[in-house]
């Protein structure tokens, strides 16, 4: 992976850290319904890519809208929902589970071959995650962690069949994503949700500063040079690097919400760090296959 490249998947996974942060802010400190917090994210991003929208439909129109399903309503629904419950630094780990599952499906419907070394690498940053964070007294399976496994499921499904979709601007994929999380969260929130006017009077402050940050920099920085990085490297590339994500949300959990840092997180980010660099490093090994 290129050096540029890179760094913007470190910026990618620094934005998403940050977000469990704000999102758990949101719809746990504050009671912000989630589907709510999810259309009113959608708006920003709309404002800024609507006229993506009139571009021409890519020839794999249909593939994208299968991404957006996935990468928009289904992952946010369900990361927000459970951020309700699940404490935000317990759901930055059950969030690594999108690594396995994104790297078997890879293995399986694209082909892709991971390799020792890459294994290897991500085994060892899999374990630097445990370390880092994991605290038995903490962290349990409630109702909330199975949702966020649900959120990251959907994320790594929307992954493979980016692969498949072909070339499309990610400006383009960005707005479908975001027009395709305004109409089904809205919806979905008018139908099962009942609060909203009261949380966006009382709650204004967290309301858009969560949707703002979420709108601009996730949805339209994050999941747009993500989209572009799944178009250049293998999907067992790029998702393994994201194992930078709980460091970023360990951190931002410091700063924003008061969580100490134990001697846990030191070695764990340590032995992290090194092996998300073998991942980035590691060149891919070629696949020959028959013309189908």
């Amino acid at each position: 992976m290129k050096p540029a490249d890179f760094l913007i998947l470190m910026m990618c996974c620094l934005f998403w850290g940050v977000n469990f942060s704000f999102g758990a802010w949101a719809v746990s400190d504050h009671s912000i319904p989630p589907l709510f917090l999810a259309a009113t994210r959608s708006v920003f991003v709309l404002l800024v890519t609507a006229p993506f929208l009139l571009k021409a439909r890519p020839a794999a129109f249909k593939r994208l809208l299968i991404v957006c399903t996935c990468v928009g309503p289904l992952h946010l629904g369900f990361l927000y929902t459970g951020l309700q419950t699940a404490d935000a630094s317990a759901s930055s780990i059950v969030a690594q589970m999108m690594i396995p599952f994104a790297t078997v499906l890879s293995v399986i419907f694209l082909k892709e071959r991971v390799g020792l070394i890459r294994s290897l690498g991500i085994t060892g940053a899999l374990i630097g995650v445990i370390i880092m964070v994991y605290d038995p007294d903490s962290v349990g399976v409630n109702m909330g962690l199975i949702l966020i496994v649900g959120a990251y499921m959907a994320l790594a499904v929307g992954s493979i069949v980016m692969k498949t979709v072909g070339t499309v601007d990610w400006r383009q994929y960005v707005a479908w994503m975001a027009l395709t999380v305004f109409i089904t969260m809205s919806i979905g929130s008018a139908a099962f949700e009942t609060g909203q006017i009261e949380a966006a009077r009382t709650a204004t402050w967290p309301l858009l500063a969560t949707a703002v940050f979420a709108g601009l920099c996730v949805s339209i920085f994050a999941h747009g040079q993500y989209f572009k990085l799944l178009q250049s490297y293998d999907v067992s590339v790029v998702v393994p690097l994201t194992l930078m994500v709980p460091v970023f949300a360990t951190l931002a959990g410091v700063l924003f919400r008061g969580e100490t840092v134990g001697i846990s997180v030191i070695i764990g980010a340590a032995l992290i760090l090194p092996c998300v660099w073998i991942i980035a490093r590691r060149q891919n090994t070629p696949i020959l296959l028959e013309d189908q």
